[in-house]
């Protein structure tokens, strides 16, 4: 009794649809799976800013994005590095609302990886302390850039020509899906999608 076995046009036939089938899922697989990462990312930035908030509840000041050079050298990703120096130097010291850092920043050994707070891209978080900051041009931060070693500088987020966003406060933003940072969730401009503790007016 002989076995047939596909022809070549069978073949054709079956490879044909499953192509078809996987065009047709891989987008709305896509759209899901950035759906997600920006929802972690939100959740991350809300958690964030909620440790920054904590710490300067408890020890009266916010974490300083500029910090002396003995504490935190100078360099790509000041601030957001900075951050970390104090809200991990605020844990130390059992602050009363401790721990301020989201857990998910924490490996298994409870080190965060590089000592830099990184998205759902592998990209840095900006952190702008604005309380310290008056009208006029702000401070540019060296943010490792997409292929992680290259800076390009980012600026905080303004409304109108000078003013910024969360005056008094701080300023936390993820790069978004499109990996570059837009200055904040900017309406102007289609193609910004930062994340940020702000939104714009």
């Amino acid at each position: 009794m002989s076995r047939r076995g596909f022809t070549l046009i069978e073949l054709l036939v079956v490879v044909s649809i499953l192509a078809v089938l996987v065009a047709a899922v891989f987008p709305a697989y896509t759209a899901i799976r950035r759906s997600q990462r920006v929802k972690r990312v939100e959740a991350s930035v809300e958690a964030l800013a909620g440790g920054v908030a904590a710490y300067q509840n408890d020890f009266g000041i916010g974490p300083p994005a500029n910090p002396p050079t003995s504490l935190v050298p100078a360099g790509t990703n000041l601030g957001n590095r900075s951050v970390v120096f104090f809200l991990r130097l605020g844990e130390a010291a059992h602050g009363k609302s401790a721990p301020y850092l989201p857990s998910k920043f924490y490996n298994e050994l409870l080190q965060i990886k590089y000592n830099v707070l990184l998205d759902e891209w592998d990209r840095p978080y900006v952190y702008f302390d604005t309380a310290a900051m008056k009208s006029g041009p702000g401070p540019l931060y060296d943010v490792l850039d997409r292929a992680g070693n290259s800076p390009s500088p980012v600026p905080p987020a303004v409304k109108g020509a000078t003013d910024y966003y969360n005056i008094g406060g701080y300023q936390i933003l993820s790069c978004g899906p499109n990996q570059r940072y837009d200055g904040g969730r900017n309406l102007h401009t289609s193609e910004a999608d930062d994340i940020a503790n702000f939104v714009p007016e």
